[in-house]
């Protein structure tokens, strides 16, 4: 439900960089996330639907760090002003970075200037998909601890902090927040070390501080906090929220019901349109056995971890998933 207390106004003057240029294209949707559950293979299954521009950077990351310069961003698109219910001569545009869902500041963003924008959202097992975000890091050389088993521990015992500065990330325009630099004890937050080359006009103010929430496998699965702050502000029927355990077992039917919600003319996907897509192709991904395998202890451990936010998930969205 929509927060009625945000000042919408006062959003349309907030991060005055972000605004669009009127003259040039704009997204009629996003897929905001969430990371490491199923993006990538989405982002080539709809461009397959002949009213659907394939977006050339799949993740421009202009509302979250703006790594992708306004006009760049813009010229991803198709129409000037979106389009709500296209005709079947017409095609529509959009985009696909999962840094929309962790930033607290994108929501914000976004809704002062694409108010009517249609949100997709994919979640997976936070479980799996916080344990095939360290595989990532791993192969990508990101990530210089070796067991998965320890660096979860280490990561639980950061979350409270990080949840605080987080969520007042997102109340309060003026926040810096310094949490994902040491925990309360003075020691630095694991997740911190992680070293980007990002370019330097995304390290300032907030963007310098928020990117380290997006190296958490385990921050990054607490699905609640990041989907809370979209439904303050978006409407529930423009968000439509897809359990990626769905979209793995039957693609046609999850993708038949995107078209729907975009307003689309019905398209009958063909085997080839839905093939997976791995994304950095056959060379980015090791085999079987290459990394080591999570324990069943630590399985247990974070079922029992997530639970209470899986809850929380559930009843935000008003739907249950089987992630038991």
């Amino acid at each position: 439900m929509i927060d009625e207390s945000i000042d919408i106004d006062a959003l349309s003057i907030f991060d005055p960089k972000f605004k669009l240029l009127s003259a040039m294209s704009k997204p009629e949707f996003m897929l905001i996330g969430g990371a490491k559950c199923g993006t990538t293979s989405f982002s080539t299954y709809l461009p397959s639907h002949p009213q659907v521009k394939n977006c050339a950077i799949k993740e421009p990351n202009f509302w979250s760090w703006q790594l992708c310069k306004r006009s760049q961003y813009q010229s991803l698109f198709v129409n000037p002003e979106p389009i709500p219910e296209p005709q079947p001569d017409q095609q529509i545009g959009g985009e696909y970075s999962t840094s929309s869902l962790i930033h607290p500041l994108v929501p914000r963003r976004v809704r002062a200037r694409l108010p009517n924008l249609k949100i997709i959202v994919l979640l997976r097992n936070p479980i799996d998909r916080a344990y095939s975000h360290y595989i990532m890091s791993q192969r990508e050389g990101l990530e210089p601890f070796k067991s998965f088993d320890e660096i979860v521990r280490q990561e639980v015992s950061e979350v409270p902090s990080l949840l605080a500065a987080h969520q007042r990330g997102f109340l309060d325009l003026d926040y810096r927040s310094n949490a994902h630099r040491s925990q309360p004890d003075g020691a630095p937050i694991r997740v911190a070390e992680h070293n980007h080359d990002w370019p330097a006009h995304a390290l300032d103010s907030e963007e310098h501080l928020f990117r380290f929430y997006g190296t958490s496998y385990i921050f990054r699965s607490l699905y609640h906090d990041q989907l809370w702050r979209w439904m303050q502000l978006f409407p529930r029927q423009q968000i439509r929220i897809i359990q990626a355990e769905k979209l793995f077992a039957d693609r046609e039917a999850v993708m038949n019901d995107v078209v729907s919600f975009l307003n689309l003319q019905p398209y009958e996907f063909k085997p080839q349109d839905l093939e997976h897509s791995w994304g950095g192709g056959a060379s980015y991904h090791r085999e079987p056995g290459d990394y080591e395998p999570m324990k069943p202890d630590t399985r247990q451990y974070l079922q029992t971890y997530f639970e209470p936010f899986n809850e929380q998930l559930f009843e935000l969205i008003g739907e249950r998933y089987d992630w038991g």
